[in-house]
């Protein structure tokens, strides 16, 4: 019976697995992607706005703005001045607001002091409005540094990102804070685009992993075939060894009664001479009997005993040789495949032999590897064909009316092969010899 060795569900619980643990590394792989692209451009955006702020209140007119914080309500000329310039600058960088800020160092607060906002805007910006700016970006201005936020959601101004730089009157002192609001959708815009060229990898990664799936499946399933095949072919041959077996083992206990009254016959008519030489054929036939005890190898043991059966109703005589060993460093599908090839060349050359018919096998072992000898006589094998008789399609055997054979020693060579052995043939003087030797690992 065939046992599949690889349970579907199991295989299919494997490969759900496997698809689920790819699918979700792709996703944290795309979603870290995207956290330090956004990152990235955050760090970008905001640099880029500290620069800006930086050059536009390094141009600020400095005069009149010190005049506008003196009286900012009496001075609406100095206002518009100043006004002026940041609309100006705001066009130009393409920021969204761009204002001033004036520090309440008693509150630690930054609240605005003139405003340039896109004309269309329906909000106002009165001055004195509190502005987004930390007691840390406070005092990293009035240190002379410039700052960045991380991204504003404000309800009414929308999400944005704020950088300021420090204002210097013509002494050096900061006077004020200069801030540029950039809008968020820019950065959103570049995240969209990472998440939509990585929805690509993702979509690429599920069609590897479907491919991967299908390919496995395959291997799987020509496996299986293979392998159903193999033992499918090992498994007939045992079957039909083992009838031969059963079958021999009845004829031999249905002749036991009919064997005893030749020999009680023989002997009362005083032949002696032909008792002893009928006893003789017996014992020859019964060696088969002690097969299963001297033989430790099962596969092995109904194999020669079924080719010695073969040899002995073509009137071959099969000499066994075979060493006290289970030979089970090699698989018995293999082992079977190079010795019923060889012992079925042997049998129908010996067949064709015009004087005895022998075949001899020996099974030996050592501590490095198995040694197979096959030998029988009959028709010699000529030179040329010595090494040409392992290929496939090559045989010395051509019958009249028969399809080409040759297969059997390719099979053999094959195996062999596998197991980095090593095979030699001779053929001289009406006996042909074939010495295999499979490497087998010291115990």
């Amino acid at each position: 019976m065939f046992v599949t060795i690889y349970k579907k569900p199991r295989v299919m619980l494997v490969l759900w697995i496997a698809a689920i643990i790819l699918l979700v590394l792709t996703a944290v792989n795309v979603a870290v992607s995207y956290r330090n692209t956004m990152k990235s451009v955050h760090i970008s955006l905001a640099s880029k706005s500290m620069q800006e702020a930086a050059y536009i209140a390094g141009k600020l007119d400095v005069s009149a703005y010190r005049t506008l914080l003196r009286a900012p309500a009496s001075n609406q000329a100095a206002f518009a001045r100043i006004q002026e310039q940041l609309q100006a600058a705001r066009e130009m960088a393409g920021a969204l607001y761009v204002y001033t800020m004036q520090i309440d160092d008693r509150q630690k607060i930054a609240k605005t002091v003139v405003t340039a906002h896109p004309p269309d805007s329906p909000l106002s910006f009165p001055p004195g409005q509190i502005c987004n700016v930390t007691e840390q970006q406070i005092g990293q201005v009035k240190q002379g540094y410039s700052y960045y936020s991380d991204v504003i959601k404000d309800p009414i101004y929308g999400e944005y990102v704020s950088a300021g730089a420090p204002i210097y009157d013509e002494a050096g002192h900061v006077i004020g804070i200069l801030g540029v609001d950039v809008s968020a959708d820019n950065m959103y815009s570049i995240g969209r685009e990472v998440l939509r060229s990585s929805t690509y990898t993702f979509v690429f990664h599920a069609l590897f992993v479907a491919l991967l799936a299908a390919i496995f499946l395959l291997l799987q399933k020509w496996y299986r075939r293979e392998l159903k095949a193999a033992v499918g072919d090992t498994e007939r041959t045992y079957q039909d060894e083992i009838r031969s077996v059963i079958a021999s083992m009845r004829s031999i206990r249905h002749d036991f009664v009919n064997h005893m009254q030749v020999l009680y016959g023989l002997i009362e008519c005083r032949y002696y001479d032909k008792a002893h030489e009928y006893i003789r054929t017996l014992i020859r036939e019964a060696k088969v009997l002690d097969l299963s005890v001297r033989i430790q190898n099962p596969a092995l043991m109904v194999l020669l005993h079924t080719k010695w059966e073969k040899a002995r109703t073509r009137q071959i005589l099969m000499q066994l040789e075979v060493s006290q060993h289970p030979f089970d460093q090699i698989p018995s599908v293999d082992l079977i495949k190079i010795l019923s090839n060889l012992l079925d060349n042997a049998i129908e050359a010996a067949e064709e032999a015009e004087g005895e018919k022998r075949i001899r096998l020996c099974c030996q072992e050592d501590d490095s590897a198995y040694r197979f000898t096959v030998e029988n006589t009959g028709p010699e094998i000529p030179p040329r064909q010595l090494t040409a008789i392992f290929q496939e399609g090559v045989s010395t055997k051509r019958r009249d009316g028969e399809p080409p054979r040759g297969i059997g020693l390719s099979i053999v060579r094959e195996v062999i092969r596998k197991y980095a052995g090593e095979i030699d043939v001779e053929s001289a003087n009406g006996v042909t010899r074939f010495q295999v030797r499979l490497p087998v690992k010291k115990r």
